[in-house]
């Protein structure tokens, strides 16, 4: 998340325009779930990366319990859409302002051009406004994203761009790859429609993480973040951090069918720490245009699961990699 005097100056300013900053509408009907998207970035990706047999994993108390209890994971199913354009799709002007700061490795100029983008654009449903748009093999990713669907014109307030077949998604320096927190594009790590259609998470996922985990000191960020947040958060894993499960270990028994997806993505690949998460409780992010609510609540709707679903299985076993929180 970015400075909140940020987010104060565009509230304002969409007040004044009568324009929302939240999807306060459903979001779009359209759904990409029958189409099979291959798995975005390029194969040298960190995304697309194995763990190496060699890592060492750490434990922490705080992968693990919350206050006096167990601690509990989340599933975000609103935060982004990956809205795939289409030829038909009409233009949208996008604004954005320009951006120097080094120190974050956040250097853009000023943002306004012509956009193909649905008619029913929306952006994601929590604070952070994200819209996410893919035209060929191009990304666009808008923060804050306030959106004015009758003159069809986006203002946002950071931009970021890349090549979602070549690029990395994360790690490079002097220009930010996505509108994360971290600079990883919003666009990695998500659990999509295609990952379900394959029947395998082929890619490392992405976690957030509350206040009593992350480290937001600055430059406590680890390759491949290149940023790290600014909400204060005094925890003691680092943005850019890999947790996962350690290779060897066997998967526990009673797992649904997403959540043995989820464990042998984290065994295989990992989660990257990509962003801080408001609330008690962590959590993945999945894609809202391909993935329903109901295709991921075995993973963490515990309460209609006997007090166990499976992030209830999989959380016992989680580790840090190639550090000691």
């Amino acid at each position: 998340m970015e400075r909140i005097v940020a987010w104060m100056l565009l509230a304002a300013g969409a007040l004044a325009l009568g324009v929302g900053l939240r999807a306060d509408r459903p979001l779009p009907a359209r759904r990409t779930a029958a189409v099979v998207h291959p798995v975005p970035f390029a194969a040298s990706s960190p995304w697309n990366t194995p763990t190496p047999a060699t890592t060492q994993w750490f434990d922490h108390p705080v992968l693990h319990r919350f206050a006096d209890g167990p601690l509990h994971w989340w599933v975000k199913t609103d935060a982004v859409v990956v809205t795939y354009v289409e030829p038909t799709d009409p233009m949208w002007r996008v604004q954005a302002p320009a951006v120097n700061d080094p120190a974050m490795h956040r250097n853009s100029p000023a943002f306004d051009r012509m956009v193909r983008a649905p008619a029913d654009l929306r952006a994601g449903a929590d604070s952070d406004a994200i819209v996410t748009l893919v035209d060929g093999s191009s990304y666009l990713e808008l923060w804050l994203a306030q959106l004015d669907p009758v003159t069809r014109t986006v203002r946002a307030g950071a931009w970021a761009s890349g090549d979602v077949q070549t690029g990395p998604g994360a790690g490079t320096l002097q220009v930010r790859d996505g509108v994360r927190a971290s600079n990883f594009s919003w666009i990695a790590g998500l659990i999509t429609g295609s990952d379900l259609a394959r029947g395998s998470i082929d890619h490392a996922l992405v976690v957030g993480l509350t206040g009593p985990m992350l480290n937001t000191a600055p430059a406590s960020n680890r390759w491949p973040a290149t940023a790290w947040d600014n909400g204060g958060a005094t925890g003691p894993i680092r943005m850019g951090s890999k947790i996962g499960v350690p290779a060897g270990v066997p998967a526990p028994p009673g797992l649904s069918r997403v959540g043995r997806l989820v464990w042998d993505a984290l065994q295989r690949y990992g989660a990257y720490v990509g962003d801080f998460m408001g609330g008690d409780w962590p959590g993945f992010y999945v894609d809202a245009g391909s993935v329903a609510e109901a295709d991921v609540a075995t993973l963490y709707q515990f309460w209609d699961h006997g007090g166990s679903a499976d992030m209830e299985k999989i959380g016992p076993f989680l580790r840090v990699a190639d550090y000691q929180p």
